[in-house]
C-alpha cells in the first residue's frame, strides 16, 4: 500500500569530537568528594580541630547522630557531650542544636534531635558562658513539668509580655510551638505568688493583661481579684485604676464572679478612702486648727472608715489656704474650691454607686449632703471645675448634721441605711447613748437647724445673684 505522504529528508548529523571540553577537563585538578561522617567530625573534635568542621558536616552529624548512636551505644553520651562543649563557643552550632531541642520538648518532635544530645544538654546549659541566654532558659522551662509557669516566671523576671518575648527569640527558637500561645494563662498565677510586687512588676502584669484574648483576660482578672491581698491593691493604685477602667462598668463587670466583684469594690473603695484619710491627716498636721476642729476631722475620718468599700470615686475640693499648706501631697481628683465668702472648709465628694455624698469638713454648718446619682448631679459635682460651698448647698439634697452623737448608730448610720448605703461587713454598731446625752444632742441639733437654714438661704441668694450677673 502506497503512503499518501512522503518522508521528509533530515540533515546529516555532523561528525565532531568535543575536543575543547576534553581539553578543559584535562586541565582541572584532581578532586575527591568528601562524604560527611559522624566519625570524621568526632575525630576532628578529639584533635581540637572542631573549628575546621564545615556547616554541612555539622548538619549531617546532627541529622544522623541518632542512627550513629545505635551502632555506638557505649560512646553515644560521651560524644554528644563533646558536641555540646563545642557549641558553647560556636554560635551557629548553638542555634542548630537549640532550635531542634525546642522542637523536641516544645512540639513533641522526638525525631528532631538524637536522645543522647537531648540528655547531654545540661553540659551546655550549666556553662557560665551561656546559661544566662534567654533561649537556654526557655528550653529549661520547656523541660519542666510546669512549662507554662516557668515561662511566666521568665517573662516576669525579664519584665516582658508574650509579644515582646517572641520578638526577642524569633530568630533563635521556633515561636509557633504551642506552649508559647498558652503560657500567658499562667501570668496571673505567677504574679499572685509575689509577696510584695514593685511598680515595674505591676506594669508588667497590666501589659500582659492588655494583650490577652477576652476569655483569657476574664479568667486572669477573676484569679487576680480573688488571690491578691488587699495590701497589694492598696499599695498599687495603678493596678486598681486599670481594673476600675476595664471592669467596674460595662459588660465585663457581669462576667466576673461574685467574689471577684466584691473584691474589686473593696479595692476601689480602699484606694479612695486612703486618699480621704490622707487628706484629713495632712489637714491635721499642716493647718493650725482649734481642738474642736481637729476632733471633728478625726471623728469623720474614723466614721467613714466603716464605709471604705463603698467609695467608687472621690473628688477633693480645697480652699486656697489649704492648697498652699498641703501643696501637691494629695494625688487624684483634687481641685481648688472657689471662694464665695463661706467659712474656709475642705469638701470631699464621695461616689457611693447610686448616691453622691458631700462632706463639709469645717466651718458653720459642717453637714453631710446626699444627692441621687444622675447625669445632672454627676456633671456638676464631678465635672465642673469651679465649685463653691454655696453652689453645692444650692443643689439641695438631703442633709445630716455633725453635732453631738452624729455618728451613733441610730443617727447618721441609720440615715445612710435608709438610702441603701451600708457599712463594711462586720462593722460593729455603736452603743446606745443615755437619755441625758440624747437631750444634749437635741439642744445642739436645734441650734444647728437654725444655722443650716440661714446658710441655705444665703447660698440661694448668692446663686440667684450669680445667675443674674451672668444673664
Amino acid at each position: 500500500m502506497n503512503s499518501k505522504f512522503s518522508i521528509p529528508s533530515l540533515p546529516e548529523i555532523p561528525k565532531c569530537s568535543p575536543n575543547q571540553l576534553i581539553q578543559l577537563a584535562s586541565n582541572l585538578p584532581d578532586a575527591t568528594i568528601s562524604i560527611p561522617s559522624v566519625d570524621k567530625i568526632l575525630e576532628a573534635i578529639e584533635q581540637g580541630k572542631a573549628d575546621q568542621v564545615s556547616k554541612l558536616d555539622w548538619v549531617y552529624c546532627i541529622h544522623t547522630k541518632a542512627q550513629w548512636d545505635q551502632q555506638n551505644i557505649d560512646r553515644s553520651r560521651k560524644t554528644s557531650a563533646a558536641i555540646w562543649k563545642v557549641a558553647i563557643y560556636n554560635s551557629w552550632l548553638q542555634h542548630q542544636l537549640l532550635w531542634r531541642l525546642a522542637l523536641y520538648y516544645g512540639d513533641q518532635q522526638e525525631q528532631a534531635l538524637a536522645k543522647s544530645l537531648v540528655e547531654s544538654f545540661d553540659i551546655f546549659a550549666h556553662s557560665d558562658l551561656v546559661s544566662h541566654l534567654l533561649p537556654v532558659q526557655i528550653i529549661l522551662a520547656f523541660r519542666s513539668t510546669q512549662a507554662g509557669i516557668e515561662l511566666a516566671k521568665i517573662a516576669c523576671e525579664q519584665r516582658i509580655n508574650r509579644t515582646e518575648l517572641l520578638n526577642i527569640i524569633k530568630e533563635d527558637l521556633p515561636i509557633w510551638i504551642p506552649i508559647f500561645s498558652r503560657f500567658i494563662e499562667e501570668i496571673t498565677p505567677c504574679f499572685t505568688t509575689i509577696c510584695s510586687p514593685n511598680r515595674q512588676q505591676v506594669k508588667w502584669l497590666l501589659s500582659c493583661l492588655d494583650e490577652m484574648s477576652d476569655s483569657q483576660q476574664i479568667k486572669a482578672v477573676n484569679h487576680l481579684l480573688t488571690n491578691v491581698s488587699n495590701d497589694i491593691a492598696n499599695n498599687h493604685s495603678l493596678l486598681v485604676d486599670w481594673l476600675r477602667h476595664n471592669y467596674r462598668n460595662g459588660e465585663n463587670w457581669y462576667k466576673l464572679s461574685d467574689p471577684a466583684r466584691q473584691r474589686l469594690r473593696d479595692w476601689i473603695g480602699g484606694i479612695n478612702y486612703g486618699d480621704f484619710q490622707k487628706l484629713v491627716n495632712l489637714i491635721l498636721n499642716k493647718l493650725d486648727l482649734e481642738n474642736f476642729e481637729s476632733n471633728r476631722l478625726c471623728s469623720r475620718r474614723d466614721f467613714w472608715a466603716n464605709y471604705s468599700n463603698r467609695f467608687e470615686r472621690l473628688r477633693i475640693l480645697l480652699p486656697k489656704t489649704s492648697q498652699i499648706a498641703i501643696g501637691y501631697q494629695i494625688q487624684g481628683d483634687v481641685d481648688l474650691l472657689e471662694d464665695d465668702g463661706s467659712d474656709p472648709t475642705e469638701v470631699c465628694i464621695f461616689d457611693f454607686g447610686e448616691w453622691f455624698v458631700v462632706e463639709f469638713f469645717r466651718g458653720r454648718g459642717g453637714e453631710t449632703r446626699l444627692f441621687p446619682k444622675n447625669s445632672t448631679n454627676e456633671q456638676i459635682l464631678f465635672g465642673e471645675s469651679t465649685l463653691s460651698v454655696k453652689r453645692i448647698r444650692c443643689l439641695g439634697g438631703d442633709k445630716h448634721d455633725h453635732v453631738f452623737l452624729w455618728q451613733v448608730q441610730e443617727f447618721t448610720p441609720t440615715w445612710l441605711k435608709n438610702y441603701g448605703i451600708l457599712p463594711n461587713p462586720n462593722t460593729q454598731p455603736s452603743r446606745n447613748p443615755t437619755a441625758k446625752k440624747l437631750r444634749e444632742r437635741e439642744n445642739k441639733l436645734e441650734r444647728w437647724k437654725t444655722e443650716i437654714d440661714y446658710l441655705e438661704r444665703e447660698a440661694k441668694a448668692y446663686c440667684k445673684k450669680i445667675c443674674f450677673l451672668i444673664e
